[in-house]
């Protein structure tokens, strides 16, 4: 199935903005290829809306938050979180046309959530539990990225542990994982898990600027992806010794839980919103500053191949992809998506939680 035309799953959690985002004036974003408008009351309170007054049609993103509501910038009419007309200038009676349609939000981990399916599961629906978030011992570093390519070939390459020994060579990876195999397994709650264990290696870039490491090193790469499209990665390094396990990842050295929530903008465009914990200089500053600078490049790196991959799609819309070895996470995860987008309505599984299942580090079965 080519990316450039694959629809969406409407019955999830997306993020659409950072907390930081929503302030005194709306925002216009692009979200399944739906406009909406986002912005926050004078209580804090975040809304979404479809960015259009059913008055004349007038982008609702052009006007001004007023109070408790959102005024068209056309003719002042106001309308709250809801959706609902609260005032119209020069009358008192409000037509019962006078609505505009809202979407369940919520707010964690610095970002703003929408839900753009049926309203009634949004709240039975969680989203992805990370205890890390806010904990002693890990600082946070985020960021934010719009792709010129659809949301699957991104979600392709967060299950792809394979294309960082080539990619990202400059920062996360080197040439001593090329033949380690990828292995792959289906967690009961729907979660993809890929990942591998390089024994041995020498330290790639980011382990040596920060542990000062620089003899043989082990270290894992555990990519999950819960569909539709909600990533972590789990990523870390000590030197060469101690068994594979919760122990030796807790006590190393170096790790870093990588998160990703892609959400679709339209076929061809999608947006990247991302954050990493770190156990590394946790309140230093300026190495926050190294870490979303780090990420940047990585991610910049996955953005210019992806694009192009997308050009090419787009080009020629009956290529079907070679598979090899490597794509054993991939394959399952397109047949995941596959799998809820032609149920429909209502077939959203749960957000998993990332405690214990991003961690494990026994043999991981390849079916």
């Amino acid at each position: 199935m080519s990316g450039a035309t694959a629809p969406w799953l409407h019955d999830a959690w997306y993020a659409v903005a950072t907390t930081d985002e929503l302030g005194p004036a709306p925002l216009a974003r692009t979200v399944l290829g739906q406009r909406l408008v986002l912005w926050r009351s004078a209580a804090g309170t975040p809304a979404a809306l479809l960015d259009r007054c059913p008055h004349r049609f007038a982008p609702l993103s052009m006007g001004r938050v007023a109070g408790d509501a959102i005024a068209c910038l056309y003719h002042g009419i106001q309308f709250d979180t809801e959706g609902r007309c609260r005032h119209i200038p020069g009358q008192a009676g409000i037509p019962a046309g006078a609505q505009v349609r809202s979407f369940p939000v919520c707010e964690r981990y610095g970002l703003v959530f929408a839900w753009l399916g049926d309203a009634a599961r949004a709240a039975a629906t969680p989203l992805v539990d990370i205890p890390q978030y806010g904990a002693p011992g890990w600082g946070l570093s985020r960021g934010y990225d719009r792709f010129a390519a659809n949301w699957q070939l991104i979600t392709d390459n967060l299950i792809d542990p394979a294309h960082t020994s080539f990619v990202h060579q400059r920062t996360i990876g080197n040439d001593a994982g090329d033949e380690v195999p990828v292995q792959a397994r289906e967690l009961p709650d729907g979660t993809l898990q890929c990942g591998r264990w390089i024994r041995g290696a020498p330290p790639v870039p980011v382990v040596r600027r920060f542990t000062g490491l620089d003899g043989p090193t082990d270290r894992w790469q555990l990519y999950h992806l819960k569909p539709p499209s909600t990533s972590w990665v789990d990523f870390g390094a000590y030197a060469s010794g101690p068994e594979p396990g919760p122990a030796a990842q807790d006590a190393a050295p170096y790790r870093v839980l990588s998160y990703a929530f892609i959400t679709p903008e339209d076929e061809g465009h999608s947006h990247y919103f991302s954050f990493q914990l770190r156990n590394v200089a946790v309140g230093d500053a300026a190495v926050t500053a190294e870490f979303e600078a780090l990420y940047r490049l990585t991610f910049d790196e996955d953005r210019q191949l992806l694009e192009a991959i997308q050009r090419e799609e787009a080009a020629h819309p009956d290529l079907q992809p070679l598979r090899i070895a490597s794509d054993v996470g991939l394959v399952r995860l397109r047949r995941a998506q596959q799998r809820l987008l032609q149920a429909g309505p209502g077939a959203a599984p749960a957000q998993a939680s990332a405690a214990g299942s991003s961690l494990s580090t026994s043999p991981i079965a390849v079916g």
